[in-house]
């Protein structure tokens, strides 16, 4: 049922390169060159250490950031990415269609999905609008009972129901102007048609609402400086960062009675929503993004050299990946060590064929691999085949993947007229315009030359020629040459900058936005816990809802 223009009016949507230097790849492209795009300097880049990995006097916040952190940065509103809207409609409705994989993509801020409050395109109204309309139907035809739960024609019942549900879908109560809107647009439909129509119709205009569409924050609150978001914006944050989803009914009864703001009941929540099958979703969103291999079945690789490529194998791949995080953080110690270390993962009978060793059990399991050969994700043939060619390997991409996702270095892009190719080209090393970057990048790219475009290990390359896998990074002078990524992980594994730049990784996924000059003493805070933690991730994620930049908004 198309809803009434009236109720469409609801939508209302607003609208030369060194160490440490910002870089962004270019998620959609394979050339080496071209893979290099400008960016913004993270302003923590770890481009500060003394040359030994180790920065500052030791442990904890600098002089100049101890106590609380009295700033954070702007956190702009923003719509809910595709994943979010998917598990949204289905903590809200049980419906488990996925109408967002039809959206339009996700725009990328810092790394990770975070659309704007932009004005939307026709295309992407109509996309909102026609799932709307779906998902209402859907929902009124074969979920009433779960849904609205009342007799069709129980009018206060059903005005109840807009009053839970609203509270559900916006992720807060709704206000007076808008139940009574909502009320009237209920009571409306149901004098023309009846109340199966009106319920329908409510949910289409919940589900085309901006406090449905989008993240808002702030309407509540004023002042200067910093400001405490409400305990309801806070559920929200907590949701969306552990779960990719909505606040269940636990975390919003707690911010109804205001206990959200607690210390010890945040933590609390944080622990309780780790433990939660939900977690699962934004472990996988999280990984799928800051290892860029949400799109591995997209990638070309030659059919003459590697017959066995398909999409079947591309899905394999990710699923171990994905498998393994969840296993090491959830399930294991939780530690980055064992992220960039384990010489074990999770993998299906063709995946332990590619890596050369017998299964583990049926479906994918954990299977013992080649501790001189395996090395935690670095190894993993999902990174190893998006940092590829088509036909070769790259050590550009693999040298990228090294320094963004571990090092949070960032690097521009190439000079204005400079000749890209998707080859490996000694001689970028020796022309002036290209040998400022590629000397951070190549030599580290040249240690997985050991490991085919799928992620096999291998003595010789396509064409034949022997390969050593031996590496550099001179600019990490206790990691130095290396000899393959299984000596380069235990290396990364305890270098500060790694560990500094994973709780970055982490801040920018929680907050969706780069960190600025006013985060730098939370940002601190925060890598210090994490090395106190001993590198725990989970408990980085607690530290990361009970820190400033979480519980708090610059206001502007």
């Amino acid at each position: 049922m198309r809803i009434h223009l009236a109720v469409a009016g609801l939508l209302a949507v607003a609208p030369g390169c060194y160490a440490g230097v910002t870089h962004q790849l270019d998620e959609g492209g394979t050339d080496d060159s071209a893979g290099l795009g400008s960016g913004e300097s993270s302003g923590t880049g770890g481009d500060s250490d003394d040359g030994d990995g180790e920065s500052g006097d030791g442990p904890g916040p600098s002089a100049e950031c101890e106590g609380a952190p009295t700033t954070v940065g702007v956190t702009p509103m923003r719509r809910l990415t595709r994943t979010e809207y998917d598990n949204t409609v289905r903590d809200l409705l049980g419906d488990t269609s996925a109408p967002a994989q039809a959206f339009a993509p996700d725009e990328l801020v810092a790394g990770f999905a975070a659309n704007s409050i932009a004005s939307l395109s026709k295309g992407q109204l109509d996309a909102y609008f026609a799932a709307a309309e779906a998902l209402a139907a859907v929902a009124v035809q074969t979920n009433w009972e779960t849904v609205v739960g009342c007799d069709p024609g129980d009018r206060p019942c059903l005005h109840g129901f807009v009053e839970t549900f609203g509270r559900r879908a916006f992720r807060r109560p709704l206000n007076a102007a808008e139940l009574d809107g909502y009320i009237e647009l209920l009571d409306d439909t149901a004098d023309t048609a009846d109340g199966i129509a009106a319920a329908e119709v409510v949910l289409q205009a919940m589900l085309l609402s901006p406090s449905f569409l989008y993240r808002v924050e702030g309407e509540d609150s004023s002042g200067s400086g910093l400001v405490a978001v409400t305990g309801y914006e806070l559920a929200s944050r907590l949701s969306y960062f552990l779960w990719a989803s909505m606040p269940d009914d636990e975390l919003l009864d707690l911010a109804e009675a205001g206990m959200l703001e607690d210390d010890a009941t945040l933590d609390e929540q944080a622990r309780r929503m780790l433990e939660d099958p939900r977690a699962r979703d934004a472990l996988e969103a999280f990984h799928l993004q800051w290892l860029s291999i949400g799109d591995l079945q997209d990638r070309v690789k030659d059919p003459a050299l590697f017959p066995e490529w398909d999409a079947g194998l591309a899905d394999g791949m990710t699923r171990e990946t994905l498998a393994f995080t969840e296993a090491v953080i959830r399930d294991g110690d939780g530690r980055l060590q064992t992220l960039l270390t384990a010489p074990w993962s999770i993998v299906d009978a063709d995946l332990a064929e590619l890596y050369g060793v017998d299964a583990g059990g049926t479906g994918f399991s954990r299977t013992d691999l080649d501790p001189a050969e395996r090395s935690g994700i670095l190894t993993h043939a999902s990174v190893l085949t998006a940092t590829s060619h088509a036909a070769e390997t790259s050590w550009v991409h693999r040298g990228l993947f090294v320094r963004e996702k571990l090092l949070c270095d960032e690097l521009p892009p190439p000079p204005a007229g400079v000749e890209t190719n998707n080859v490996n080209d000694p001689g970028r090393l020796e022309a002036p315009e290209c040998a400022g970057c590629h000397i951070l990048l190549d030599p580290l790219g040249q240690g997985f030359d050991a490991y085919s475009p799928l992620g096999v290990f291998r003595l010789t390359d396509e064409s034949g020629e022997s390969v050593d896998g031996q590496g550099s990074m001179t600019d990490i002078p206790e990691i130095g040459d290396f000899d393959g990524p299984v000596e380069l992980g235990a290396g990364l594994a305890t270098n500060e900058r790694v560990r500094d730049c994973v709780a970055t990784q982490w801040f920018r996924y929680a907050t969706r936005r780069h960190e600025s000059e006013a985060d730098t003493c939370g940002l601190e805070a925060l890598q210090a816990q994490f090395e106190a933690s001993d590198g725990d991730i989970r408990e980085l994620a607690v530290s990361l809802v009970t820190s400033p930049s979480f519980r708090f908004r610059s206001h502007d």
